[in-house]
């Protein structure tokens, strides 16, 4: 029983597993390459995501600069500016689409120098900082990042656009400090300083800073402007000094003071020419002495030889060549003093043809004499000026008498004498003017009155008042002028006028009243010849001519259409 007891019992404790495989677990849980590849994926994304969450803990707690970038955290670190302090997002925007815009064009720019490939990826990484920053929305921080970037991109183009002119101002340098190696002595330091700024600028050159390469050789040119200064102002005291010397015969001081032109200017033609000179100086100095002996003692053919010999030693001296002029002037007017005295009387006695003739008599001994064709102009002048008056005077007679004709022709005449006389102008155009008045007068009277005739009266009034507007103001209308001006002021008074209808009739009056229906209506009109129609549909037109006269009271006028089948 115990047995069967137990039995039962042992029974009752033995566990059935869903599993038939489950006794083989141990054997199945090998490291297969799938359990080890499942292990290594899934670790690596645990070991991301916990640290995500060490490094956020830590940045709460140390600060967000933690593990940012190091532009970033300089940025950060840098003192807070009160202008960027709320700076927008949109300008932030603005300042990260300029940058682009401006990397994308000096990105076309050649870069054939390697600090400039270093440099644009320096701004490539600055602009890769700045959309960072904007991701993050840290706008102010991305602001002045970008702000930053838009300024070196600025100064990076320019030192691009920089480098022809700086490697240019290379090669002139070298030239330049050649060309002035002459005035070493003149300033001194200059030289030596130009050929440091051409060594410092060459190599800012190789290290491809074009911008400063350029100040550089700028300030060396400007050092070269200071010995080519002194150089220019040596020559300068030096010519100065040999063309002095020249002027009182110094032979020894001009050659040497030449020759110190030419030793630092070679080839100067003013210093070739003073050395020249220089040669013979002392005997032509010897010769103008000579000669202003003999012109003193009034021996002018003596001395006129004596400055035509200086003058062919030197044919640059003035002073000899102004002795040969002034020696045979001075002969020649002995000769002709009497033709000059007879003119002058003349010219007293305003006897202009005398005055004339005696010049040219003069001038023929003596063409040179400036006095003798100043007074001969001078006569031709006031002969001239007689003649314009005289007709001038004669112009203005006819004006005063109103013969308007002889005065515009003898003012034409004037005119022919001296085409700029500003009172013949005048004049010309005066009588002119008050002939053309006269005719338009003329004519807008009579058609004033040709259209009073045909009763067209406010046409003529126009016209008569154009025909006052031209008349000059001296004139008086004449007795038919003013007839005829009595009779258009007394036909310039409106006139009432009736006209009868039937209500379904459209009456106009041409150039008065347009087209209208009524029975009965009275209005003013000027007089005047006027064509009245009736118009109505279906009917026959009326038309009817209305004389209205100042002064004469009208009938009363009917204008009815009539059917068409009446009518015939």
């Amino acid at each position: 029983m115990a047995e069967e007891l137990e039995s039962s019992a042992a029974r009752k404790r033995r566990v059935i597993h869903w599993n038939p495989d489950a006794g083989r677990e141990a054997h199945e849980r090998r490291w297969t390459w799938k359990r080890v590849l499942l292990w290594t994926v899934g670790g690596f994304f645990g070991l991301l995501f916990g640290a995500g969450i060490v490094i956020r803990v830590t940045r709460l707690i140390v600060g967000p600069q933690f593990l940012r970038p190091a532009s970033e955290q300089a940025v950060a670190m840098a003192p807070e500016n009160p202008n960027t302090a709320f700076v927008s997002q949109s300008k932030a925007e603005l300042a990260h689409e300029t940058a682009s815009k401006q990397l994308a064009a000096v990105q076309r720019m050649p870069q054939d120098h390697p600090s400039l490939l270093q440099r644009l990826i320096l701004l490539q990484k600055q602009l890769q900082d700045g959309q960072r920053l904007l991701a993050a929305h840290e706008w102010s921080l991305a602001f002045q990042t970008l702000d930053a970037l838009n300024r070196d991109i600025e100064t990076y183009s320019r030192n691009i656009k920089t480098k022809q002119e700086a490697t240019q101002k290379k090669g002139a340098i070298l030239v330049r400090i050649k060309d002035l190696e002459v005035a070493r002595n003149l300033a001194p330091g200059t030289l030596e300083a130009a050929l440091d700024d051409a060594s410092q600028g060459n190599k800012l050159l190789d290290e491809g800073n074009f911008l400063a390469a350029k100040e550089v050789f700028d300030h060396g040119f400007a050092e070269l402007a200071k010995a080519e200064r002194s150089l220019t102002a040596y020559v300068a005291e030096n010519l100065l000094k040999g063309q002095q010397a020249l002027t009182k015969g110094q032979k020894a001081e001009a050659t040497a003071a030449f020759k110190a032109v030419l030793d630092k200017s070679p080839g100067d033609e003013v210093a070739l020419k003073g050395l020249k000179r220089a040669e013979n100086i002392d005997r032509v100095y010897a010769l103008l002495l000579q000669g202003e002996s003999f012109e003193k003692q009034a021996q002018y053919t003596l001395a006129a030889e004596a400055y035509q010999k200086a003058f062919a030693l030197d044919g640059m001296s003035a002073t000899a060549q102004a002795g040969v002029a002034r020696a045979n002037r001075l002969e020649k007017e002995t000769k002709f003093e009497a033709a000059f005295s007879a003119a002058q009387a003349a010219v007293k006695r305003r006897d202009w043809t005398k005055a004339i003739a005696e010049a040219q008599n003069a001038l023929k001994v003596d063409p040179k004499r400036t006095d003798v064709q100043a007074m001969l102009k001078s006569a031709r002048e006031n002969e001239h000026r007689d003649a314009v008056q005289k007709s001038l005077n004669k112009a203005y007679a006819f004006e005063n008498e109103r013969q308007w004709v002889e005065a515009r022709d003898a003012y034409a005449a004037t005119l022919k004498l001296e085409p700029e006389h500003a009172d013949a102008k005048d004049g010309f155009i005066r009588a002119g003017g008050v002939i053309r008045a006269l005719l338009q007068y003329k004519t807008f009277v009579e058609a004033a009155r040709e259209l009073a005739d045909k009763a067209e009266f406010q046409a003529a009034i126009r016209r008569f008042n154009d025909a006052m507007a031209a008349k000059p103001s001296y004139l008086v209308p004449d007795e038919a002028t003013e007839r005829l001006h009595q009779l258009l002021m007394a036909q310039n008074q409106p006139v009432d006028v009736t006209i009868k209808s039937d209500g379904r009739t459209w009456v106009s009056i041409a150039n008065f009243r347009a087209p209208k229906q009524f029975e009965t209506e009275t209005f003013k009109i000027l007089p005047g010849n006027y064509l009245v129609r009736g118009m109505r549909k279906g009917y026959q037109d009326v038309l009817l001519t209305l004389q209205v006269r100042a002064g004469t009271r009208l009938p009363v006028v009917n204008v009815v259409c009539q059917y068409a089948s009446d009518r015939s």
